[in-house]
């Protein structure tokens, strides 16, 4: 193995880490009790996408994914309505696998750390993905929900009532630490990246 590709898993392992610590303080403190929190943690994933590209930060945001579901993925199922192999499939690909490993497309934005417009629109894009993923499982999963805050409408209750909400705290958070990083510019780390 490559020195360079030696260098960019450990990378991965120490911000998709961060990401997991980052997540699991904010849950600690988090409303929202079946599942979703405002949160930074997706910052490193995107920072990898950045550093490394959209491939790397695909696979970081795999292995958030799959972590995300080892640790809280158990408690979440014991809140499924009549669970079934379908339901439950929902909520592992569109509650962690798909929409943590599609924040890695951030990284398609050209020349990030130089280009503001660039930084700007690869968390957008990766945030907004992520929110679209995890609206379609309230929707097909979590909808029973919205009869216990009154709404009928099980698409308003999860892309407007429940996701939105955490989803643009969260994708603000992100904004404003990256940008405040950004201007100083940190992201180098001194090291070289692989885009």
């Amino acid at each position: 193995m490559k020195r360079n590709q030696i260098r960019v898993i450990a990378e991965i392992a120490t911000f998709v880490g961060l990401a997991i610590v980052l997540d699991l303080l904010a849950g600690l403190f988090s409303p929202f009790k079946q599942g979703g929190s405002i949160s930074p943690a997706m910052l490193p994933i995107f920072i990898i996408a950045f550093r490394h590209g959209w491939k790397n930060g695909i696979f970081a945001g795999l292995i958030f994914g799959v972590l995300q579901l080892i640790l809280v993925g158990s408690e979440i199922f014991g809140w499924i309505y009549d669970p079934t192999p379908f339901k439950i499939f929902m909520v592992i690909a569109f509650d962690y696998i798909i929409p943590f490993s599609l924040l890695g497309l951030a990284g398609l934005f050209k020349d990030p750390f130089n280009k503001p417009k660039s930084f700007v629109l690869g968390i957008a894009l990766g945030s907004f993905l992520r929110y679209l993923c995890h609206g379609l499982s309230g929707v097909i999963v979590w909808g029973n929900f919205a009869a216990d805050w009154g709404i009928e409408n099980i698409w308003f209750y999860s892309y407007v009532f429940y996701n939105l909400p955490y989803m643009a705290a969260s994708f603000g958070l992100c904004l404003l630490i990256g940008l405040a990083l950004y201007r100083r510019k940190v992201w180098d780390f001194g090291l070289p990246t692989t885009r």
